[in-house]
Order: structure tokens, then sequence, then C-alpha cells
């Protein structure tokens, strides 16, 4: 381990950390109980979804006793705490609309693919726009920045379903170059170059629809930080000495300009996992967010709480790393007591 390295876990041991980690638990749980209530206030349940006019007396009550509907609110709590803590994984029982699959199961046969979208889109998306904004504030030319504030203020406000639905349009019914929604992947049964490309053509628009939503905002970001910063005392030194402009860029200013960034990225994790929910139920892409809207419509009260229970768990963690990436990032940031 190197010596920055050895620096960074001795600035990580404070304080300031600990109560982070303190604010993140408080948050889980006030979370973990919203997860529990907020399903419930739907009307009706899965019975009333199903739709009763096809069902006797007796079924409905048999269906409702299966599945504990008709028991008390807060013995309905105790066991969701039970399937949370007392067993691992949290199982949160078996689900209403994949019966007999447990919870568990039925999560992570969709969380990998909204894993995959996220992590891709916002891979290309940081990347490509901590480049941009690092060339634009460096350069500081006055139409490519106003090029890029304008697109920037105008995808702020484009809501991620009517983007995906002009990219289906032009690109999947116009030009058919891409399938407008994700089917025929369960088709190919091996793993293999023939599953990824089919994998890779059909998660192109979804892909897409997330990066053009958040590439700007983050070029915008880092180019305001990179004009912020090439007036600093140090960056003036390391002019002066003569230094090639692409060490002044990646070696020194786009470094220090990182911070902001990666605050953004961990701030906006929240929205942009809405966004991708979003994205894809409009997609028909099989990840979180259309097994949410999936739930709701059959009100799958323990699905609803397996979503929920990993999306904040992606929110929380993602917001922790954040802050450890600032030490490590930054040789300036400590966190003190």
């Amino acid at each position: 381990m190197t010596g920055g390295s050895l620096s960074g876990v001795r600035r990580l041991r404070s304080g300031y950390l600990k109560g982070r980690l303190l604010g993140s638990v408080l948050v889980f749980i006030a979370v973990y109980l919203l997860n529990f209530i907020l399903p419930r206030l739907e009307p009706g349940n899965f019975v009333s979804a199903l739709g009763q006019q096809f069902l006797t007396h007796e079924q409905r009550q048999r269906i409702l006793a299966m599945f504990g509907l008709n028991e008390p609110p807060w013995v309905q709590f105790v066991k969701y705490v039970e399937q949370t803590f007392l067993s691992f994984p949290p199982n949160y029982g078996v689900s209403f609309s994949h019966y007999p699959l447990s919870v568990w199961t039925v999560v992570m046969a969709y969380l990998p693919w909204t894993l995959l979208l996220i992590v891709t889109s916002q891979l290309i998306a940081w990347s490509t726009g901590i480049l941009l904004g690092a060339w634009l504030g460096w350069r500081q030319g006055p139409r490519s920045n106003s090029l890029m504030l304008g697109v920037s203020t105008f995808m702020w406000g484009v809501p991620s379903y009517w983007l995906a639905t002009i990219l289906i349009f032009v690109f999947a019914i116009r030009l058919h170059f891409f399938p407008p929604a994700l089917t025929g992947v369960e088709a190919v049964t091996s793993f293999n170059l023939a599953w990824v490309a089919t994998v890779l053509n059909h998660a192109f628009l979804p892909i897409l629809t997330l990066v053009i939503l958040n590439l700007p905002a983050h070029a915008t970001v880092m180019r305001n930080t990179m004009v912020s910063l090439k007036q600093e005392d140090f960056m003036i030194a390391a002019e002066a000495r003569g230094l090639r402009s692409r060490t002044l860029i990646l070696g020194h200013a786009a470094r220090n300009a990182l911070l902001p960034s990666v605050t953004r990225l961990a701030l906006t994790f929240g929205d942009i996992l809405s966004g991708a929910y979003l994205v894809e139920i409009i997609y028909s892409y099989p990840g979180m967010g259309y097994l949410t809207a999936q739930s709701v419509f059959s009100r799958d009260y323990p699905v609803l709480q397996g979503v929920f229970f990993f999306s904040a768990l992606l929110v929380i963690v993602a917001n922790i790393l954040a802050d450890i990436a600032y030490v490590f990032l930054d040789p300036r940031v400590e966190y003190v007591s």
C-alpha cells in the first residue's frame, strides 16, 4: 500500500465519518418504515387486483389467509422485520404475483438488468462529461460554453419518459435500427457473444437515453469547477513552470475539479435511479423499475418491499462511497472529529 493510500485511510478514522454512518443508519430506518407503510396505503390488495368478480368468497378468503393479508397490520409488520433481519439474504417472503418464487429470487432476476443499465450509462455519461467539461473549462471558448450551458439547461427539464418515447419513434419505428423493447433476450440460452450482442442491441436505446440526460449536467459541473480552479495560485504556479497543457489539465486541474463531480454523482444517484426506473417502464426493460410497475398494479407488497429495500441501499451506499472517495481524490480533505 502506498503512502498516499495509508494517509487516506488514517484520515478516514474520524468522528465525522462515524457520524455520517450513523446518519445513514437513521435514514435507512426511516426508509425501512416507509417501505412497509406506503405500499399498503394503496387502495385494495392483491385479491382485489386479481378481479374479485372471478373469485368466490371462499376463494378470496383462502388467498388472503395464504398470504397473511387478513392479519392485523402489526402482525404483518412483525413478519416484515423477521423476514428482513432474521434471514440472510432478506427474503421478504413469497411473491404474490410470482408465486411460489421468493421475493429474493424475483428481485435478483431483475436487479442485474438495472445495474447493467445504470453502471454502463453512468460510466459513459460521467467519464465523457468529465473530459468534455475539463476541455471546455480550460479553453473557455464563448461559443462552446454557451452551447453547453444551453444544452444542459434544456436537458435539465426534459422528462426521461419523453426522451425515451422520441428515441423509440426515431430509431425503432422510423429507422428500424434498434428494437423498441427488450424482447427476445430470453430466447438466447447460453452466455456467449451472440447473447452479449443481443443484450447490447436491445439495451442500447435505454442506455442512450440515460447518457443523453446525464452527460450535459456532468460536463457543466466539471466546466464550472475548472474555470474557478484556473484562478488558483497553484495553477498559476504550475503554468509558470512551463508544464504542458495536458499535464496541467489532467494532472493538476482535473483531479482537483473531480470533487464536485463526485458529489453530484452521489447526491443525484436517487434521481438517476428513479429516471432509470421510468426508462425501464417505457422500454419494457426487465429491470427493477419494470418490476415495480408490475408489482404496483398487482399490489404485490412483498416484491415492492424488496425493490424499495435494495433501491434505498444503493442510494445510501453511493453517498457513503462518495464521502470515502473525497479523501483519496484530494489530500486536502480531512474529516475532523
